[in-house]
């Protein structure tokens, strides 16, 4: 019978290409998630949001899930062993919290789908990817902090 693998095998490690594949998906997921506004009307998915609201609710977490993942990307290829650490905590904290904010202020709208404003197509389309963005950008997180090891000892 094979082993299970545990959570820590999942979790990527820092210089690994598990981690190489969360930064590209983080960059990308981001990326994708800042389009359903400009996107779902054209599909016939639209929501009757304000353009500022969009705009706060997509386009700035998305961007700054992209920056973060980017720079994170950016600086292991620069220098392999400065991501697992203080550089990378930052970032992936801060792709971390641009995906619960998009998580965050999607939550009313997914307790509201399938009535007559709310179509389940348009919610699916507005409030899926930010779930998985939290996840990604959870994990390189605690990648990163697993890296610094116990307090006091000195970083690797």
């Amino acid at each position: 019978m094979a082993p299970r693998a545990t959570a820590a095998a999942r979790t990527p490690q820092p210089g690994s290409w598990r981690e190489s594949r969360a930064q590209v998906a983080l960059v990308a997921l981001g990326a994708l998630s800042m389009l359903p506004p400009y996107v779902g009307p054209p599909l016939g998915l639209e929501l009757d949001v304000p353009a500022d609201v969009e705009v706060v609710d997509h386009v700035l977490p998305g961007a700054l899930a992209v920056l973060c993942g980017g720079l994170g990307a950016l600086l292991v290829r620069r220098r392999p062993r400065a991501q697992s650490g203080v550089p990378g905590l930052v970032l992936y904290s801060g792709a971390f919290l641009a995906g619960l904010f998009q998580t965050a202020t999607h939550a009313p709208l997914v307790l509201e789908a399938g009535e007559s404003l709310t179509p389940w197509g348009a919610v699916l389309l507005h409030s899926s990817l930010a779930p998985i963005i939290t996840v990604i950008a959870l994990c390189l997180t605690v990648s990163s902090l697993a890296s610094l090891g116990p307090p006091g000892s000195p970083q690797a």
